[in-house]
């Protein structure tokens, strides 16, 4: 696993750095003594199984912040929260959205450190599910594919939406229908819809569990519901 660790302890950050490397689960460490420079990193494509997060950076709960960042950055990325203060922001980390996988008192302890190590690569075993990866506006997304509800071509942008949001990227849609699996079906010139989202077929659109609508060419109509009757039939 490559492990990230954020601590603005330069000595912290070497006493983890040696216990990090000390696992045979870890194969890479990157320290980073800035948390603004750990999320250029991430936003620049670099990818991290697990963080070990200091909460306290001068005071405040920075650290929560940044997890915060992270989780919309790089949701696979699991958070292990470090601090020296035990009690000062325990309310808090359960309050913000982060893809929270332990919490450690300093000095960490070695068998302590394992024992999470031991939780993300099961975690990263167990929950890895294929995802598109996209670029868009300098940073690296990754969106599960059965997050994905549809895909809409407005000219040489592509729309991605799911049932939360919605991220618009430079590519033209027949570029990524490639890259898309069999449960996305073309049923429209400028639509892709995740067979998974579609609650029931409504002529001459699709209603999604969402409550989108996604139209339907006339003439693709009956290849789609076919389509999507067999899908059901394989899936159930």
């Amino acid at each position: 696993m490559h492990i990230a660790v954020c601590d603005d302890n330069r000595d912290v950050l070497a006493q983890l750095d040696h216990q990090l490397r000390l696992s045979p689960r870890v194969a890479a460490v990157s320290c980073f003594a800035s948390l603004d420079d750990f999320l250029r990193s991430v936003e620049g494509g670099r990818q991290y199984d697990a963080i070990l997060m200091d909460i306290d950076w001068f005071g405040c709960s920075e650290g929560i912040d940044a997890a915060e960042k992270l989780e919309r950055l790089s949701p696979r990325t699991r958070v292990i929260y470090v601090t020296g203060y035990s009690g000062r922001f325990s309310q808090q980390i359960f309050l913000r959205r982060a893809n929270l996988s332990g919490y450690l008192t300093k000095p960490v302890d070695q068998a302590l450190l394992e024992a999470n190590l031991e939780k993300v690569a099961d975690s990263l075993i167990l929950q890895e599910e294929p995802a598109l990866v996209i670029r868009s506006r300098g940073s690296v997304l990754h969106i599960p594919f059965r997050e994905i509800a549809f895909l809409e071509g407005r000219g040489h942008n592509v729309v991605i939406h799911t049932p939360q949001e919605t991220f618009e990227i430079y590519e033209r849609l027949e570029s990524m229908q490639s890259s898309l699996p069999p449960d996305f079906f073309r049923c429209h010139k400028s639509f892709i819809v995740n067979m998974r989202h579609i609650r029931r077929f409504q002529q001459p659109d699709i209603l999604l569990k969402c409550g989108a609508l996604v139209p339907v060419s006339r003439a693709r109509y009956a290849q789609v519901r076919d389509a999507y009757f067999r899908f059901m039939g394989q899936t159930f």
